[in-house]
């Protein structure tokens, strides 16, 4: 018997109107500051660029690498972020970003930064818009986060090359559809990119396969020896793409393979979680939908511990219980993939390892504001939020359900559910 999937939408809000809106400050572990070391520990203060980013242009103004930069975590553009980031050599910001990047020297470490450095993240946020007639339901559903906690999935800024057709560019690789994941990778456009690089590439989409044009209308070194590449090649295979692929940046690729992960933890954990709850709802989300259990079964025992998420050694390999081998099988199924795409990394330099990660997260320190005027929104209100989440769990994914309409503690009918929104 097939169940019916019953779907919530949020209370009216709004979140991120300004990046002060969304203030994230990174704890690293103290550990690793020491009064000497090789590498240098800056705190890089930033608003309204994304990590990646702003070390590209902090690298190229330092006349570096940026491989020779190390950082604990990456920060979204849309927010007004402290960080910690490490260099052997000085880093400078350039002049005309001195007002939106701001590095300031802390002490030094013994090796560069990386994830095992991060503690976890410090969030100030305002939510605005908000209708004082909703405020007994949000108070409800802030008493039960802060005392359950939600499900740990990743949130829709993990994943922007998402497609709405092919989903992840990257999953037509394990599927050894090379060509297409090349195309995707070189040709789709993203979220904030500008309209001269949009145009250009559908340019490239309508000229895919004419190489000399597609070598004419490059933007980047990068899509220009590709293209250079294939106008070489006089017999051009699947094969020949896959090794095109290769010549991404390792960190491009390593965020593509972690992109993967993410999505299938996220349906592999919903999936799981609705086969095990008599009630709950779900929410729509860019990638899909997400099942939310209701509080009895999130606050259960079972749900408050780590499992793996899927990758190198290969998911025989992993802490598996009978039942969630099957999910994760039914998972891959639905993507035309087996277990064995997980044995090794596709690319030779790169290892998609798997990794422990909380089902459930509670917040530490959640601290709520009163109902004040919203001055951005007349006649609406705002409240200020403060809390503390583990390294990579996503203040978004809290924040949908401090909203979350329906209750999915209690089984009702489609009708009960309101509008369906995901903001």
């Amino acid at each position: 018997m097939v169940r019916e999937r019953l779907y919530s939408g949020f209370l009216v809000y709004d979140l991120k109107q300004t990046p002060e809106d969304f203030q994230v400050e990174e704890i690293i572990d103290p550990t690793w500051l020491t009064k000497t070391g090789r590498w240098t520990i800056f705190r890089l203060r930033k608003k309204g660029w994304n990590t990646i980013d702003a070390l590209l242009r902090i690298a190229r103004e330092s006349k570096l690498q940026l491989s020779q930069i190390g950082y604990a975590g990456k920060k979204d553009r849309h927010a007004e972020t402290l960080q910690f980031i490490s260099c052997e050599l000085p880093l400078q910001v350039p002049k005309e970003l001195s007002s939106v990047l701001k590095l300031e020297t802390v002490g030094r470490c013994e090796r560069p930064l990386s994830p095992e450095a991060n503690f976890g993240n410090r969030f100030r946020l305002t939510l605005r818009n908000l209708q004082e007639k909703e405020f007994p339901l949000l108070e409800e559903n802030i008493g039960t986060v802060s005392r359950i906690g939600f499900v740990n999935y990743y949130d829709s800024q993990r994943f922007s090359r998402f497609h709405p057709e092919f989903r992840l560019p990257i999953l037509q690789y394990f599927r050894k559809e090379y060509e297409l994941c090349l195309r995707l990778f070189l040709t789709e456009t993203f979220a904030g990119e500008k309209k001269q690089a949009r145009d250009r590439k559908k340019k490239l989409q309508a000229e895919w396969g004419n190489w000399p044009l597609c070598e004419k209308l490059s933007g980047t070194k990068l899509e220009a020896g590709i293209f250079s590449a294939l106008k070489r090649e006089r017999n051009i295979s699947p094969e020949t793409f896959a090794k095109r692929m290769e010549s991404f940046p390792e960190e491009e690729l390593l965020m593509a393979l972690s992109s993967f992960q993410s999505l299938l933890w996220n349906e592999f954990v919903s999936g799981l979680l609705f086969q095990e709850a008599e009630s709950g709802v779900f929410i729509k989300t860019k990638t899909g939908p997400l099942f939310f259990p209701p509080d009895s079964l999130l606050s259960a025992v079972g749900l408050d511990r780590n499992i793996q998420v899927p990758g190198y050694p290969g998911i025989k390999n992993l802490e598996y219980s009978k039942n969630e081998m099957s999910m994760l099988d039914s998972v891959l199924s639905s993507w035309d993939l087996d277990s064995n795409c997980m044995d090794r990394s596709p690319f030779p330099k790169i290892r998609m390892h798997a990794f422990d990660r909380r089902l459930r997260v509670v917040p530490d320190d959640f601290e709520t504001g009163k109902l004040e005027e919203d001055e951005l929104n007349p006649g609406r209100k705002k409240m200020l939020l403060s809390f503390r989440l583990p390294a990579g769990t996503y203040a978004t994914m809290l924040v949908k359900r401090l909203l979350l309409r329906a209750k999915p503690e209690h089984k009702k009918t489609q009708s009960d559910f309101g509008l369906i929104s995901t903001p």
